[in-house]
């Protein structure tokens, strides 16, 4: 099977109006609003990227995957357990298969869904370094400190009951490839936390597209989209600091992908993210393990992990 991206998030929401609020300024893009249903998009051209259902309480549905061409989804539908949606009732349609990963998360395969008209960005960041000089008389070009311009939803992280059955379920089922796997402390074997990539040949794809945390709470601990670049970052930070919503964690820069993130809690209690600068990898990069106390959270701080996964 052979996926090309993260389609969407779906989510279990009781306050679909709060929820909707953050969403805007957070920076993504209403796509339908009805009393029971939040259909969000980025500016990426994606019809879909985050799904919200009126519900008695706040949790985590599921997640999809938008795979190559319809015969991935035959071979998705002869897998256990699978049920053939058929046409799929949301923004830019196509058709999809649902399985459920060992957690009980409902994962869809989807094909054929439409695309939107790509939005606008920034103009790209011009930067003096003190070996190449791009900006000469004048000012950096001026930014709005308002919601992110969000380009994509780029990966999800999951906390899971056990690491290891659930690493072999997306890996043996999606192809998902481990970038970056961690362990305990002098146990190389017992591995508790992966950061798995698509396996897309000799083309390069982001270090990874869903990270998976053993944890007993089970649920997702993250969702994140592609802002255009820091800049952007810093100042939407600024922005939902002003809207007085709660900061989780950022700007700072993951050690592993490199990237620069930024983390946001949302009005249901989930975590929001921004991220740019994410490092590209083929399937022939292959697989890094770590000792994870020998990981940080952060290159740019020294502050403990412990809030980021409160």
């Amino acid at each position: 099977m052979r996926l090309k991206a993260i389609h969407h998030v779906t989510f279990a929401v009781r306050d679909l109006d709060r929820q909707q609020a953050f969403a805007e300024d957070f920076g993504l893009v209403v796509e339908e609003r009805t009393d029971q249903r939040l259909v969000l998009r980025t500016r990426g051209g994606d019809a879909c990227a985050y799904v919200a259902h009126k519900a008695d309480e706040d949790r985590f549905v599921g997640l999809a995957f938008e795979v190559e061409g319809a015969a991935d989804l035959d071979e998705a539908a002869a897998l256990p357990e699978a049920r053939d949606l058929g046409e799929i009732d949301l923004p830019g349609g196509g058709k999809a298969v649902a399985l459920s990963d060992p957690d009980g998360n409902e994962v869809l395969l989807v094909h054929g869904s439409e695309r939107r008209e790509v939005g606008e960005p920034y103009p790209e960041l011009q930067l003096n370094t003190p070996f190449r000089k791009e900006r000469f008389g004048r000012n950096q070009h001026q930014r709005d400190a308002g919601p992110a311009r969000l380009w994509r939803l780029g990966h999800a992280g999951l906390f899971v009951q056990n690491f290891n059955e659930s690493f072999a379920w997306y890996s043996q089922n999606l192809g998902l490839i481990g970038s970056d796997i961690y362990h305990i402390p002098g146990q190389p074997k017992a591995t508790i936390v992966g950061f798995c990539r698509l396996d897309r040949g000799d083309e390069y794809v982001d270090h990874h597209v869903l990270a998976l945390m053993q944890d007993e709470r089970g649920g997702c601990h993250h969702i994140s989209f592609e802002a255009q670049d820091f800049e952007a970052q810093h100042r939407t930070h600024r922005f939902l600091l002003r809207k007085e919503y709660e900061s989780i964690w950022g700007v700072g820069r993951h050690p592993h992908g490199s990237h620069v993130f930024d983390v946001w809690r949302s009005p249901d209690g989930a975590r929001f993210e921004t991220f740019s600068d994410t490092d590209l990898f083929r399937a022939a990069d292959g697989t890094n393990y770590h000792d994870i106390s020998t990981v940080m959270m952060d290159e740019w701080v020294d502050d403990s992990p412990e809030r980021y996964f409160a």
